[in-house]
């Protein structure tokens, strides 16, 4: 079982990311006096958060409760209440987004349902492709519906295999349900130029992908596993949140995983053909992804733009800056010529990194 000063920690990073309305997200924090359990009852994790997401529905504050319920079924639906609040949110996004220009769709990849969110879809605008890594939903990237659309691309969001409606186991040759979507979109979006947005382990299913896709022309990453973690996962000290996620969207014992995942690796000739640009956000004190990941990634990527923070997995702690740097990547790697954009962000990364002094290297 996870221990829930683990789960604890986890929200206590995240809930900075999201300016909740009706509740205080930390004084739901306050009041879990145990993880999630098949018999749901107040104190539980996933209780408290559900409580939580119903009272913000009351008060018609969607975008708090969508987060509740998230936080309710993080790191993966394990009890019977969890899924309840996966299933809630589901569908309580849908209810607010899913209007005119948003659509779901479901895209089927080794006869295993993918489910897709897509907005602004023109077959003479390039795509943009948005995946979390293994614990966040495609819920959680619904910013890039209307983002995505500022910037001129049709936009396609959906989740690592073994989360949230993907239905894909996740394995080492699972990175080809990409291909699959851009096939599936193929006439309604111009996929012959799609740029990918990976959060972690995301960002490692795009890169491998890449290898096999032309299609694929830009790829922008925050933390994701290249090699080290895959080829050394035994010997690291790998937080067990991660550990019991990866052994539940591989459909693996715990101690079955670590062998599995040496498949995933990227071997440094595999790397050197990735000749398209690629923005990887590094930290410096991820818990999860080894710091020799960095030289790796360094000495074997060609056209890489890189970006690091004293931070800890996926950088939370410094979300103004990722916010600007991931669409100025995208618009860099498109060439799109919106430059009065392009200009605009760029001036407001660099202001920032010079007043923190953190950044680009």
């Amino acid at each position: 079982m996870i221990a829930l000063k683990e789960l604890k920690q986890y929200a206590d990073l995240h809930v900075k990311t999201h300016s909740f309305q009706v509740i205080n997200p930390r004084q739901v924090l306050q009041s879990i006096e145990r993880a999630a359990s098949e018999e749901p009852t107040a104190g539980g994790w996933d209780w408290q958060w559900v409580d939580a997401a119903n009272k913000c529905l009351q008060a018609n504050a969607i975008e708090d409760a969508i987060q509740c319920y998230n936080f309710a079924r993080f790191p993966f639906p394990k009890t019977s209440l969890q899924q309840e609040a996966a299933d809630r949110l589901t569908k309580v996004f849908e209810q607010a987004y899913c209007r005119e220009d948003v659509q779901k769709h479901r895209v089927y990849y080794d006869n295993q349902k993918v489910t897709v969110y897509a907005a602004n879809l023109h077959p003479d605008l390039p795509c943009l492709l948005v995946l979390g890594g293994i614990v966040s939903i495609k819920e959680q990237w619904s910013v890039f519906l209307q983002v995505g659309k500022r910037l001129g691309f049709s936009v396609l969001i959906t989740e690592c295999p073994g989360v949230g409606e993907n239905q894909v186991r996740y394995h080492a040759d699972s990175y080809r349900m990409i291909g699959q979507i851009l096939d599936t979109f193929a006439g309604q979006a111009k996929v012959g130029d799609t740029y990918i947005v990976g959060m972690s382990f995301g960002g490692h299913l795009a890169m491998k992908q890449a290898l096999h896709d032309e299609r694929i022309k830009g790829i922008t990453t925050v933390g994701a596993p290249l090699h080290y973690f895959f080829q050394d996962y035994s010997q690291l000290n790998v937080p067990f949140i991660t550990q019991a996620t990866l052994a539940h969207v591989m459909e693996e014992e715990l101690d079955h995983v670590g062998r599995a995942l040496s498949r995933f690796a990227f071997m440094p000739k595999e790397l050197n053909k990735l000749k398209i640009p690629i923005t990887y956000i590094f930290s410096s004190k991820d818990e999860i992804i080894p710091k020799s990941e960095k030289s790796f990634l360094l000495d074997n990527i060609a056209n890489l733009t890189f970006y690091e923070f004293d931070d800890v997995h996926g950088s939370p702690n410094h979300l103004p800056l990722i916010q600007k740097i991931i669409p100025l990547s995208i618009l860099k790697h498109s060439n799109s010529k919106r430059y009065f954009v392009r200009i605009m962000l760029a001036f407001l990364l660099t202001y920032n990194k010079w007043k923190g002094r953190d950044g680009k290297r």
